[in-house]
């Protein structure tokens, strides 16, 4: 595994000519995202770019307060991320977005079911508080949470109260981060785990934590590559089984229903991942004219179809106060054209049809 490696002599070497610049290491890695930004720049698939994945401290060995939660992050990955911002980013796109990771350790001790430190960013890298090219993006794993936890490569589902909990930890600090840095919070890598039994109830609580603060959220990962640095070994992290076939109720597990857009901003998303009930809600902006669009999965959720409910203050809103387009089973859209609900909290319920 990964961390087998990260703590060795070669590897707090190489981590510390990058973050010193030692033999130029760093422009040299400053260049490479230069070239790489430029070369997507123009890119509409490119959501942005992430510096450097799951970044670990350089020789704390001869710099022990790096051993401080948040002073590696504010010491050596902030400057750096700083030139790759201005240097690479921005030069080759105005309007990138960096999405930057603090690192896994110390900001995250595996003790007490898990120990999670504030970020040490004191604002986002080259930007000011509350840039909007920026994005908070960190992992939740919760091997992280104790040393025996993933003893048989994956939490058990005996454990999945534990995992829960320290999910939540982490969610809520992390928020609390991206609250104070005033940036969006978006969890890149979680889950890599194998069996139903197991994998159902950690994509669940992830998830679930993750919808109490509206933050983002990507699995790891989609196919098996013989993965190298996890605790894997020849089992599949993805959503296919070694001979090809769909890992079908792990797809069930992450395709939950949300608001993939909404007409002002969201406030609440709560989805019941045992009866597929979905309920949200914005504070609406009538000068959006696009549509609000919920996703709902009509394979894994709403088979029989879906029941939805559009309300402010409890009314159910009128065919002339709110335009519905349910031509798409799996994209429900409506927008809301009454002006005197500008500023409101809109409710938007969905409920699955029974037979």
């Amino acid at each position: 595994m990964f961390t087998d490696y990260y703590v060795t002599k070669e590897s707090l070497t190489a981590f510390n000519a990058l973050y010193k610049n030692k033999h130029g290491l760093q422009d040299k890695f400053v260049g490479y995202w230069d070239a790489t930004s430029a070369a997507l720049a123009s890119n509409p698939y490119t959501l942005g770019f992430d510096p450097l994945n799951e970044p670990f401290t350089s020789n704390f060995l001869t710099d022990p307060h790096l051993f401080v939660p948040g002073v590696q992050d504010r010491k050596e990955l902030a400057p750096m991320y700083t030139r790759i911002f201005n240097e690479a980013y921005t030069k080759n796109d105005p309007e990138s977005i960096m999405w930057f990771e603090p690192n896994q350790f110390p900001d995250q001790l595996p003790l007490l079911g898990g120990h999670i430190f504030p970020v040490g960013f004191q604002t986002p890298p080259g930007g000011e508080i509350g840039s909007n090219r920026h994005v908070l993006n960190d992992h939740t794993y919760c091997c992280a949470a104790g040393y025996s936890v993933c003893a048989n490569a994956e939490p058990s589902a005996d454990k999945a109260e534990f995992c829960d909990k320290f999910h939540n930890k982490k969610l809520n600090k992390r928020h609390e981060d991206a609250e104070r840095l005033g940036v969006p919070l978006f969890i890149s890598e979680f889950g890599a785990c194998l069996t139903e039994a197991n994998c159902t109830p950690e994509i669940r609580a992830v998830a679930d934590n993750c919808d109490k603060h509206i933050a983002g959220w990507a699995y790891w990962e989609f196919k098996n590559y013989a993965d190298l640095t996890t605790t894997a070994g020849t089992g599949s992290e993805g959503f296919y089984n070694q001979d090809g076939t769909l890992q079908a109720w792990k797809v069930k597990a992450l395709a939950r229903s949300y608001l993939q857009a909404a007409q002002g901003v969201p406030t609440k998303f709560l989805f019941n991942s045992t009866t597929g009930e979905f309920d949200a809600e914005f504070t609406i902006d009538t000068s959006i004219e696009e549509a609000t669009i919920m996703y709902t999965s009509s394979d894994f959720w709403y088979p029989n179809g879906k029941d939805v409910t559009i309300a402010v203050d409890g009314v159910v809103l009128t065919a002339e106060q709110v335009v519905v387009d349910s031509s798409d089973v799996n994209h429900y859209k409506f927008t809301v054209k009454d002006e005197s609900l500008n500023g409101k909290t809109l409710a938007v319920s969905c409920v699955p049809k029974l037979l």
